[in-house]
Protein backbone atom coordinates (compact mmCIF):
# COMPACT_ATOMS: atom_id res chain seq x y z
CA UNK A 1 0.00 0.00 0.00
CA UNK A 2 2.77 2.42 0.96
CA UNK A 3 4.59 1.76 -2.32
CA UNK A 4 1.41 2.41 -4.34
CA UNK A 5 0.74 5.65 -2.45
CA UNK A 6 4.30 6.84 -3.03
CA UNK A 7 4.01 6.03 -6.73
CA UNK A 8 0.73 7.90 -6.96
CA UNK A 9 2.23 10.92 -5.20
CA UNK A 10 5.15 10.97 -7.63
CA UNK A 11 2.77 10.80 -10.57
CA UNK A 12 0.67 13.66 -9.18
CA UNK A 13 3.79 15.77 -8.64
CA UNK A 14 4.94 15.07 -12.20
CA UNK A 15 1.54 16.01 -13.63
CA UNK A 16 1.47 19.22 -11.60
CA UNK A 17 4.91 20.15 -12.90
CA UNK A 18 3.80 19.48 -16.48
CA UNK A 19 0.68 21.59 -15.92
CA UNK A 20 2.74 24.50 -14.57
CA UNK A 21 5.07 24.24 -17.53
CA UNK A 22 2.13 24.18 -19.97
CA UNK A 23 0.54 27.21 -18.30
CA UNK A 24 3.80 29.12 -18.49
CA UNK A 25 4.11 28.23 -22.17
CA UNK A 26 0.55 29.37 -22.86
CA UNK A 27 1.22 32.67 -21.09
CA UNK A 28 4.40 33.19 -23.10
CA UNK A 29 2.59 32.50 -26.37
CA UNK A 30 -0.18 34.88 -25.38
CA UNK A 31 2.35 37.62 -24.67
CA UNK A 32 3.89 37.09 -28.08
CA UNK A 33 0.45 37.13 -29.71
CA UNK A 34 -0.45 40.37 -27.92
CA UNK A 35 2.76 41.98 -29.13
CA UNK A 36 2.04 40.81 -32.67
CA UNK A 37 -1.56 42.00 -32.58
CA UNK A 38 -0.51 45.48 -31.46
CA UNK A 39 2.39 45.82 -33.89
CA UNK A 40 2.06 48.67 -36.36
CA UNK A 41 3.36 46.47 -39.18
CA UNK A 42 0.56 43.94 -38.77
CA UNK A 43 -2.14 46.61 -38.51
CA UNK A 44 -0.73 48.34 -41.59
CA UNK A 45 -0.88 45.04 -43.46
CA UNK A 46 -4.51 44.52 -42.45
CA UNK A 47 -5.52 47.98 -43.64
CA UNK A 48 -3.80 47.64 -47.00
CA UNK A 49 -5.08 44.09 -47.47
CA UNK A 50 -8.61 45.23 -46.73
CA UNK A 51 -8.38 48.05 -49.27
CA UNK A 52 -6.94 45.69 -51.89
CA UNK A 53 -9.62 43.09 -51.23
CA UNK A 54 -12.51 45.50 -51.48
CA UNK A 55 -11.35 48.84 -52.96
CA UNK A 56 -14.89 50.13 -53.44
CA UNK A 57 -15.64 49.92 -49.73
CA UNK A 58 -12.27 50.31 -48.02
CA UNK A 59 -10.08 52.43 -50.32
CA UNK A 60 -11.84 55.76 -49.52
CA UNK A 61 -11.20 55.17 -45.79
CA UNK A 62 -7.61 53.97 -46.16
CA UNK A 63 -5.84 57.36 -45.83
CA UNK A 64 -7.73 58.22 -42.65
CA UNK A 65 -7.09 54.81 -41.11
CA UNK A 66 -3.39 54.96 -41.99
CA UNK A 67 -3.18 58.40 -40.41
CA UNK A 68 -4.85 57.08 -37.25
CA UNK A 69 -2.32 54.22 -37.18
CA UNK A 70 0.57 56.69 -37.61
CA UNK A 71 -0.70 58.81 -34.69
CA UNK A 72 -0.74 55.73 -32.47
CA UNK A 73 2.82 54.69 -33.38
CA UNK A 74 4.30 55.92 -30.10
CA UNK A 75 1.41 54.88 -27.87
CA UNK A 76 2.42 52.61 -24.96
CA UNK A 77 1.84 48.90 -25.50
CA UNK A 78 -0.89 47.50 -23.24
CA UNK A 79 0.07 44.95 -20.63
CA UNK A 80 0.02 41.34 -21.74
CA UNK A 81 -2.83 39.15 -20.72
CA UNK A 82 -2.24 36.75 -17.85
CA UNK A 83 -3.06 33.07 -17.81
CA UNK A 84 -6.13 33.85 -15.71
CA UNK A 85 -7.34 36.35 -18.32
CA UNK A 86 -6.91 33.74 -21.00
CA UNK A 87 -8.97 31.26 -19.02
CA UNK A 88 -11.85 33.72 -18.69
CA UNK A 89 -11.64 35.18 -22.18
CA UNK A 90 -14.72 34.80 -24.35
CA UNK A 91 -14.14 33.76 -27.94
CA UNK A 92 -15.16 36.53 -30.35
CA UNK A 93 -17.82 35.74 -32.92
CA UNK A 94 -18.09 37.06 -36.45
CA UNK A 95 -14.96 39.20 -36.34
CA UNK A 96 -13.70 39.27 -39.95
CA UNK A 97 -10.24 40.64 -40.50
CA UNK A 98 -9.13 42.17 -43.74
CA UNK A 99 -6.52 39.53 -44.52
CA UNK A 100 -9.09 36.80 -43.86
CA UNK A 101 -11.40 38.29 -46.48
CA UNK A 102 -8.67 37.86 -49.07
CA UNK A 103 -9.05 34.12 -48.65
CA UNK A 104 -12.82 34.02 -49.09
CA UNK A 105 -13.94 32.80 -52.49
CA UNK A 106 -17.34 34.53 -52.37
CA UNK A 107 -17.15 37.38 -49.84
CA UNK A 108 -20.27 39.10 -48.58
CA UNK A 109 -21.14 41.99 -50.89
CA UNK A 110 -23.83 43.75 -48.84
CA UNK A 111 -23.57 46.07 -45.84
CA UNK A 112 -21.39 44.81 -43.00
CA UNK A 113 -22.34 46.32 -39.66
CA UNK A 114 -20.76 46.39 -36.24
CA UNK A 115 -23.76 46.00 -33.97
CA UNK A 116 -24.63 46.64 -30.35
CA UNK A 117 -27.83 44.70 -30.67
CA UNK A 118 -30.47 42.86 -28.73
CA UNK A 119 -31.62 39.47 -29.97
CA UNK A 120 -34.76 40.72 -31.83
CA UNK A 121 -32.76 43.39 -33.66
CA UNK A 122 -30.01 40.95 -34.57
CA UNK A 123 -32.61 38.55 -35.98
CA UNK A 124 -34.29 41.34 -37.95
CA UNK A 125 -31.04 42.55 -39.49
CA UNK A 126 -29.45 39.16 -40.13
CA UNK A 127 -31.10 38.74 -43.52
CA UNK A 128 -30.11 42.19 -44.73
CA UNK A 129 -26.52 42.65 -43.52
CA UNK A 130 -23.54 40.77 -42.18
CA UNK A 131 -23.29 41.43 -38.45
CA UNK A 132 -20.16 41.76 -36.35
CA UNK A 133 -21.55 41.58 -32.82
CA UNK A 134 -19.98 43.84 -30.22
CA UNK A 135 -20.02 43.08 -26.50
CA UNK A 136 -19.12 45.27 -23.51
CA UNK A 137 -15.84 43.47 -22.82
CA UNK A 138 -14.50 43.63 -26.39
CA UNK A 139 -16.42 46.30 -28.30
CA UNK A 140 -13.48 48.61 -29.02
CA UNK A 141 -11.08 45.78 -29.87
CA UNK A 142 -13.58 44.06 -32.16
CA UNK A 143 -14.48 47.31 -33.93
CA UNK A 144 -10.83 48.21 -34.39
CA UNK A 145 -10.06 44.91 -36.16
CA UNK A 146 -13.32 44.39 -38.08
CA UNK A 147 -13.94 45.44 -41.68
CA UNK A 148 -17.37 47.06 -41.36
CA UNK A 149 -19.38 49.83 -43.02
CA UNK A 150 -21.20 51.32 -40.02
CA UNK A 151 -21.86 51.10 -36.30
CA UNK A 152 -25.47 50.22 -35.44
CA UNK A 153 -26.77 50.59 -31.89
CA UNK A 154 -30.10 49.01 -31.02
CA UNK A 155 -32.47 51.24 -29.02
CA UNK A 156 -33.54 48.07 -27.17
CA UNK A 157 -30.03 46.66 -26.61
CA UNK A 158 -30.25 47.61 -22.94
CA UNK A 159 -33.20 45.39 -22.11
CA UNK A 160 -32.53 43.20 -19.03
CA UNK A 161 -31.05 39.79 -19.67
CA UNK A 162 -28.74 40.71 -22.54
CA UNK A 163 -25.00 41.49 -22.55
CA UNK A 164 -25.74 45.24 -22.85
CA UNK A 165 -28.42 45.23 -20.12
CA UNK A 166 -29.45 48.74 -19.02
CA UNK A 167 -27.44 50.47 -21.75
CA UNK A 168 -28.64 54.06 -22.00
CA UNK A 169 -30.12 54.14 -18.53
CA UNK A 170 -28.86 56.72 -15.97
CA UNK A 171 -26.08 55.55 -13.70
CA UNK A 172 -24.71 52.78 -15.94
CA UNK A 173 -21.28 54.38 -16.20
CA UNK A 174 -19.44 51.29 -17.38
CA UNK A 175 -21.82 50.85 -20.32
CA UNK A 176 -21.67 54.59 -21.08
CA UNK A 177 -17.87 54.55 -21.17
CA UNK A 178 -17.72 51.58 -23.55
CA UNK A 179 -20.37 53.11 -25.81
CA UNK A 180 -18.53 56.44 -25.84
CA UNK A 181 -15.20 54.81 -26.74
CA UNK A 182 -16.86 52.72 -29.44
CA UNK A 183 -18.58 55.74 -30.97
CA UNK A 184 -15.34 57.74 -30.89
CA UNK A 185 -13.50 54.96 -32.72
CA UNK A 186 -16.30 54.76 -35.30
CA UNK A 187 -16.00 58.53 -35.86
CA UNK A 188 -12.25 58.26 -36.35
CA UNK A 189 -12.76 55.49 -38.89
CA UNK A 190 -15.43 57.50 -40.71
CA UNK A 191 -18.19 54.98 -40.01
CA UNK A 192 -21.81 56.19 -39.88
CA UNK A 193 -23.41 56.05 -36.42
CA UNK A 194 -26.86 54.51 -36.76
CA UNK A 195 -29.56 54.15 -34.12
CA UNK A 196 -31.84 51.19 -34.79
CA UNK A 197 -35.44 51.09 -33.56
CA UNK A 198 -37.81 53.42 -31.78
CA UNK A 199 -38.23 54.86 -28.27
CA UNK A 200 -34.56 54.75 -27.21
CA UNK A 201 -33.70 55.19 -23.51
CA UNK A 202 -32.54 58.66 -22.38
CA UNK A 203 -28.84 57.89 -22.62
CA UNK A 204 -29.18 56.98 -26.30
CA UNK A 205 -31.80 59.55 -27.26
CA UNK A 206 -29.56 62.51 -26.39
CA UNK A 207 -26.62 61.30 -28.50
CA UNK A 208 -25.89 62.49 -32.00
CA UNK A 209 -26.67 59.96 -34.72
CA UNK A 210 -26.09 60.07 -38.45
CA UNK A 211 -29.35 58.22 -39.01
CA UNK A 212 -32.21 56.56 -37.17
CA UNK A 213 -33.38 53.43 -38.96
CA UNK A 214 -36.39 51.20 -38.42
CA UNK A 215 -36.38 49.36 -41.77
CA UNK A 216 -33.52 46.93 -42.54
CA UNK A 217 -33.52 47.83 -46.23
CA UNK A 218 -32.38 51.37 -45.38
CA UNK A 219 -29.00 50.17 -44.19
CA UNK A 220 -27.63 49.86 -47.72
CA UNK A 221 -28.69 53.45 -48.42
CA UNK A 222 -26.31 54.68 -45.71
CA UNK A 223 -23.28 53.24 -47.50
CA UNK A 224 -22.46 55.51 -50.48
CA UNK A 225 -20.49 52.80 -52.28
CA UNK A 226 -23.63 50.68 -52.56
CA UNK A 227 -25.64 53.38 -54.36
CA UNK A 228 -26.38 52.98 -58.07
CA UNK A 229 -24.05 54.93 -60.35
Amino acid sequence: MAASAAKANRQVARLRAQLRESQARVQELEQRLTALETSAALQFGRLVAGAARNPRRRAPRLPRELYRLWKKRNAPTPASATATDAKNRVELDHVDRAEDRLLVAAPYDGPVIAGILGRPAAAALAGHAKIVSLYPHDAVTALETADVDMLVVDAAAGEPGGPWAYLGMPGMYDRERVLHDTRELARVRGLPLVLWGEAPPPGLAILEWDATVTAPARLAELVPTFQPA
